[in-house]
């Protein structure tokens, strides 16, 4: 293995006195110098600093460090949540060790922080999901959509955690603990009723009810199996729209709406484990392109647990996809529907009496509809905010439940990011926007009559956001490309900003600083990317580049932002200081944030993207320090198939690394594929013109194929077709497969192994 010593930093030398500026500066004599040492022993001693001294007073990154188990960072504040009175922020914060978890309380308005629940009590009531959940899939659906481990009552004195299935009602000023089903296990998507008498769960795929004060569990819905969900969720809602609910209580707790998803129909996918001496297999319900997808239709049922003969009211209509649904008020349920070609968004109104439905509202757009969480409810007046990207940004528009548009409260060449509060005594509306940072996220605020637009935070870099239910204070991640993530809350009624957590523990090591640049390509599309270089280049030395990407719509690799990804950006730190350049590159669907620019992918998933790469390659092999002849790229899931995808249709590269990769659009799953390529039985040869496995006789290049061998996302035949179509075109690979493991291939030791490897690899071949 060939290891490139860090250089020494000289310091530059001071400018003779004739080229200073006046005034003249008075130079103190300049110390004699000492005889110059023969040329053998300059070389011996500098040779020996490079390889022993890391840059003067810095410390060195090491792999080992980056992805122990402690990291090396100080630990984070996670599962923010606010009280429902609004009074009060909470919060998980571990210890230095991480083995101790403590869960803490604010109040914005003093800045008054203490441990609510301590660590002896968490540990039991909300343990940490690496070491509590029972397999790698459970470990995969808490951590890949923040699950809450813990939820307030509506009276704000109790709160209910969630641990390992199941759940424990902790009253604050008795600190008694009760366990809710206690008989049951694997208790899923727990929520109290709005009146707080009824704490509903998942289990065995139906809604149970418990009474909160105290009492034996009944079931609200029946008939349900593995094949039909009620109020539970499938793998591919949660993946592809974002829905993290099946069910919701009606605002004075009578009812409950829940989707029911029939999945027999569905292909079912095996994920066979081999890792230990009992093999074991599961089947996952799996929907690929041009298959069926789940038959859904939304349900309301009185919230009258072990009632006989419940009757349910199904709604009325029907569409390919739900992706959201709710409560207008006590006595209507709206629900949005989506065709499968996801270009036609219906938002419809109905009786929870006898489920007629009338639409209110209707987008079409001649691409696809993104959907978000941005329905907001102005009930007093019988409006609500919505968010469109008609104009080709997505932007915030009030209308009447009669359907009529009232106004337009945002507009121009930027993007609302999502509505984040809605205060309907004051009439102002809070949202996130790139609109002074086009890499970054502001909050503001705007009136509901569109005027009145301020900005809240600012700091330049990206706020995230989350407002209380009263709209009178919020918590902020912030964060910047070079500054790490630090937490405050803001209280907009006194002005009290009150910092809850600043990151710490990467002191000392002057990580290098990005540079970011941008592109226009001969078309005049815009392309971005971001360097790293080694801290000290070396006059007339080339370096080896490896490239960053993912590629596709909605999916920058570049933010003004800390982009940890669980140590993937000090893993490129790490490189830089050991003399690689590193380069993040976006293509033009994923440098512009708006609907305008993504749509670029439409049926070309891959050779628009590769186009941009290579145009920004070409850029960069052109700096005096790059060798064109020693270029790389690599990357994860969409990052792995942009890898597979560039190392087959150019010459360019000299090596790439895919880790998790679509091979085949063919392969990955409906609801993301169909919105970007369409319909496979209508679109043929789009699917095969962006297909990695139909070129792989063109492979250029080595090519390392990483998988985790339980991946329920992008499953392992991604891979193993790619393999297959190598050997039969006579084409060498290399192969890298996790045991057991899921997309995220979580843990310390598999991701230092999964670093350490890619790093031998680029080592031994770049």
């Amino acid at each position: 293995m060939t290891l490139m010593p860090p250089m020494l930093a000289l310091p530059s030398r001071p400018k003779p006195a004739a080229q200073l500026k006046p005034p003249p500066l008075k130079l103190p004599p300049r110390p004699k110098p000492s005889p110059r040492p023969k040329l053998p022993l300059l070389l011996f001693l500098s040779a020996l600093l490079a390889i022993h001294t890391p840059l003067l007073g810095q410390r060195e990154l090491r792999l080992e460090e980056i992805f122990s188990e402690t990291g090396l960072t100080a630990p984070a504040p996670a599962h923010f949540q606010w009280s429902p009175d609004g009074k009060r922020l909470t919060f998980i914060l571990p210890r230095e060790d991480r083995a101790k978890r403590d869960l803490w309380e604010l109040d914005p308005e003093t800045g008054a922080k203490r441990v609510l629940v301590s660590h002896r009590r968490l540990g039991r009531l909300a343990p940490d999901a690496e070491k509590a959940a029972r397999d790698e899939g459970e470990k995969e659906r808490l951590l890949r959509y923040n699950v809450a481990s813990y939820h307030w009552s509506p009276d704000s004195k109790s709160i209910l955690f969630a641990s390992s299935g199941r759940l424990y009602l902790y009253h604050l000023s008795s600190q008694r603990v009760r366990p809710i089903a206690p008989q049951k296990q694997n208790l899923r998507d727990p929520k109290f009723s709005p009146n707080g008498r009824w704490i509903s769960f998942i289990h065995g795929h139906d809604i149970w009810l418990a009474p909160a004060s105290g009492g034996a569990e009944r079931r609200l819905t029946s008939g349900a199996t593995a094949d039909l969900l009620h109020g539970d969720l499938d793998w591919i809602y949660p993946e592809e729209f974002g829905l993290r609910e099946g069910y919701r209580w009606s605002p004075d707790s009578k009812r409950v709406a829940f989707l029911e998803l029939d999945q027999s129909a569905v292909p079912a996918h095996p994920i066979i484990s081999l890792s230990s001496i009992q093999p074991s297999l599961s089947m996952q319900r799996y929907p690929r392109p041009g298959d069926p997808n789940p038959r859904v239709r939304l349900g309301i049922i009185e919230a009258r647990p072990g009632a006989k003969n419940q009757r349910i009211v199904w709604v009325q209509g029907q569409a390919e996809y739900t992706p959201r649904f709710g409560w207008v008020n006590d006595e209507q349920v709206y629900v949005q529907r989506l065709n499968r070609a996801q270009n036609h968004l219906r938002l419809e109104f109905a009786d929870a009496v006898d489920g007629r439905a009338r639409v209110v509202h209707a987008e079409r757009d001649p691409y696809w509809i993104n959907i978000t969480n941005d329905l907001r409810f102005v009930r007093a007046s019988n409006q609500f905010l919505w968010t469109s990207e008609r104009s080709g940004f997505r932007h915030i528009e009030l209308y009447g439940f009669d359907g009529k548009r009232k106004r337009v409260l945002t507009a121009g060449e930027w993007e609302v990011k999502s509505i984040r509060g809605l205060d309907e005594v004051q009439g102002w509306v809070y949202y996130t926007s790139n609109e002074d940072n086009p890499l970054g996220a502001d909050l503001y605020r705007i009136g509901l009559d569109g005027s009145g637009k301020q900005r809240l935070t600012t700091a330049a870099g990206t706020h995230a956001v989350s407002m209380n239910s009263a709209n009178t204070a919020y918590y902020d991640m912030f964060s910047a490309r070079q500054i790490p993530p630090r937490w405050e809350a803001h209280s907009l009624a006194s002005g009290r900003r009150t910092l809850i957590h600043e990151t710490s523990g990467l002191e000392g090591f002057h990580l290098v600083k990005p540079e970011p640049v941008t592109w226009i390509t001969p078309d005049q599309a815009l392309v971005r990317g971001m360097l790293l270089k080694p801290p000290s280049l070396e006059p007339g030395k080339k370096y080896p580049l490896l490239v960053y990407v993912y590629g596709g719509p909605r999916v920058p690799t570049i933010r003004d932002a800390w982009r940890p990804s669980r140590g993937r950006y000090l893993f490129h730190q790490y490189l830089a200081r050991k003399g690689y350049v590193i380069a993040y590159v976006d293509d033009r669907t994923s440098s512009r944030l708006g609907h305008r620019y993504e749509t670029a992918a439409r049926f070309n998933y891959g050779p628009v993207a590769l186009r941009d790469y290579v145009f920004a390659v070409e850029q960069l092999g052109k700096l005096d320090f790059v060798d064109p002849r020693r270029i790389a790229i690599w990357g994860w899931s969409g990052g792995g198939f942009s890898t597979c995808f560039a190392l087959t249709h150019t010459k360019r590269f000299k090596l790439g690394i895919a880790v998790a990769p679509v091979t085949d659009w063919r392969l990955y799953d409906s609801i993301y594929t169909e919105r970007y390529m369409g319909d496979p039985r209508e679109q043929a040869e789009a699917y095969r013109r962006t297909s990695a496995v139909e070129a792989a006789a063109d492979l250029h290049g080595r090519l390392l194929l990483v998988h985790p061998t339980a991946d329920d996302n992008v499953h392992l035949r991604n891979t193993l077709n790619m393999v297959h179509a190598l050997i039969q075109a006579g084409k060498p690979y290399d192969l890298l497969l996790y045991p057991g493991k899921t997309h995220s291939m979580h843990g310390h030791k598999t991701r230092l192994h999964l670093y350490q490897s890619i790093e031998r690899y680029l080592d031994e071949h770049l």
